[in-house]
């Protein structure tokens, strides 16, 4: 592997343009899996650079065909690549592996975007379950990295697609030929102009149908009103091109289709909610996988695999965003097991990490897993909501820097400032002026619990005595929750600050279009019955570590 990416690195240093680099070192791994004794020959008499390097581009051309070849920088030692191919092993795990590592893995070379993590791309291949003869379409089929994966399940599939961007195209075809996948129809086109594989019989259906659309893109979908693919489900928006390939995919699907969704496609907004409903009804939603979070290079975004299939009675979800289905891999997550996955899947099984639905059962506006999974865990559990315990719950405001400010001397407290384990204490922004009727009115108080307005992933912090003499506001990006008793904040606080608690309030900050929290959804909050139980001595407990990571921490600033 190692010599394979200094040859990548090699290549690219003559050719700036990371596609060609690319093209190039596909040409040469198909030059050795098709022409293995030409390679060979060739190696014998690269040192006689004159005589060989035109003996080579011509056998080269012969094979690639005009469309896939490219030629390679004229001083691009040639012969010392064939001689690195011809000596490094090229099965197709290795080459899988190569290409994962300078899609996803190496950020800089800018192709993550058009590419898929190969733990994902076997999944999703898995999922298919591809027979031998399928006929396998693909609306955006980019660089064509999953062709790698789909190689290894069966070479005889019929490989169809279509793509907008001629440099992928090429890729995409040359990846299919490393896989050796000899049947493909691969075109590049606009679906949403004119759609290829449509006749005046209607749209041809495929077997199988796979998408990982590029979310980066801005669809032109204005004169798509009135297309009969897309006017049965109402207004699609610009900002969820997903949605425009799935719709698209529906008219070609006669079996199967697996495809990569946002979350935020899945739930609320109304522009997907008829699309979402139509599925529902047509029972075609088979599964919905949610995915663990950072696996896909620079995306914010959260994601779920959608498995489509007719005749759908039930949904199965499976909420893979447990950390037994992630491992930190440098900057980012890997997807992993996988087995354990498709095991679910496979005998529509339900666990910890799946549910499985009746169609009657289904709320269209929330199709994500961890919706149904929350719901699914919390019943076998008394539970008792927060309102139960008649707690004052208000947002932080902006009390300075107006009319009616007068010296006033205070404590502002952000986000910031929460300490990372049990009380804050002595923190905030100190301010001399502002509002003091506001300030007096939403002054805080010790075992208030604090928490980010909006978010993914809580914090949570609760005020220590230290503000009992000193006045302190929190600002307006902060919620806080006030309960009569200290010792029901403390316990409060310990559920909120556990891997439980924090799941359940990200669940608020997702189901928000705005991802925000409101007093009125934390009162309805559900907390196990026994929330309470043995809350001092794990509070002791938490302290006792917090101090000796704050010893920790000073020491090794010291070092330093």
């Amino acid at each position: 592997m190692r010599e394979l990416l200094q040859m990548f690195d090699y290549i690219k240093r003559y050719h700036s343009d990371i596609f060609e680099s690319l093209a190039l070192a596909l040409q040469f791994f198909i030059f050795k899996l098709e022409q293995k004794e030409a390679l060979l020959e060739f190696v014998s008499l690269h040192h006689r650079r004159k005589e060989f390097r035109p003996l080579y581009e011509y056998d080269l051309k012969e094979l690639m065909g005009e469309e896939l070849y490219t030629r390679a920088d004229p001083n691009l030692n040639v012969g010392k690549i064939l001689k690195t191919i011809a000596e490094t092993p090229l099965t197709p795990e290795i080459i899988e592996q190569f290409i994962h590592t300078i899609t996803i893995k190496r950020t800089l070379n800018k192709l993550y975007v058009y590419s898929t993590p190969q733990e994902v791309n076997e999944l999703i291949i898995s999922l298919l379950d591809i027979a031998p003869k399928d006929e396998v379409y693909n609306p955006c089929y980019g660089m064509g990295t999953l062709f790698l994966s789909l190689s290894k399940r069966s070479k005889t599939i019929r490989l169809f697609g279509e793509e907008l961007d001629g440099r992928l195209a090429k890729i995409a075809k040359l990846m299919a030929r490393v896989g050796g996948i000899q049947e493909m129809h691969l075109f590049v086109n606009d679906i949403l102009k004119k759609p290829v594989f449509k006749n005046e019989k209607g749209f041809r259906q495929f077997d199988k149908i796979v998408c990982n659309p590029p979310f980066s893109a801005h669809l032109g979908i204005e004169y798509l009103k009135n297309d009969e693919r897309f006017s049965r489900y109402g207004i699609l928006a610009k900002s969820s091109p997903e949605l425009v390939f799935l719709t698209h995919a529906l008219m070609h699907l006669k079996q199967r289709g697996v495809f990569i969704v946002r979350n935020q496609t899945l739930q609320k907004s109304f522009l997907e909610e008829k699309l979402r409903e139509r599925m529902v009804e047509d029972r075609v939603i088979e599964a919905i996988i949610e995915l663990p979070k950072n696996i896909f290079p620079h995306q914010s975004h959260d994601f779920s695999i959608l498995v489509l299939a007719a005749h759908s009675d039930s949904i199965l979800h499976i909420d893979a965003t447990s950390e037994r289905f992630w491992q930190k891999d440098g900057k980012y997550n890997r997807l992993i097991g996988i087995e354990e996955i498709l095991a679910l899947y496979r005998q529509k099984r339900e666990s910890e990490y799946s549910k499985l639905t009746p169609i009657e059962e289904i709320d269209i506006h929330d199709l994500r897993a961890q919706n149904y999974l929350r719901f699914c865990a919390l019943k076998p559990q008394k539970t008792l909501s927060l309102a139960s315990l008649k707690p004052l719950i208000f947002r932080g405001q902006r009390v300075y820097g107006g009319s009616k400010d007068v010296p006033l001397e205070y404590l502002d407290i952000g986000i910031q400032d929460f300490a990372p384990y049990c009380f804050t204490d002595h923190r905030g922004t100190l301010r001399s002026s502002g509002d003091r009727e506001k300030i007096l009115r939403y002054a805080l108080k010790p075992y208030d619990i604090l928490l980010p307005l909006r978010g993914s992933s809580p914090k949570v912090t609760l005020l220590g005595e230290g503000y009992r003499d000193k006045l302190a506001i929190a600002n307006a990006g902060i919620i806080v929750i006030r309960l009569p008793q200290k010792e029901k904040a403390i316990a409060l606080y310990l559920y909120l600050f556990s891997k439980e608690g924090q799941k359940l309030v990200s669940g608020l900050y997702e189901s928000s279009a705005a991802s925000i929290i409101t007093p009125e959804n934390l009162l309805e909050l559900a907390l196990p019955a026994s929330f309470e139980h043995d809350s001092s001595k794990r509070f002791a407990t938490l302290e006792r570590l917090a101090k000796e990571i704050a010893s920790l921490e000073e020491e090794i600033d010291r070092i330093r």
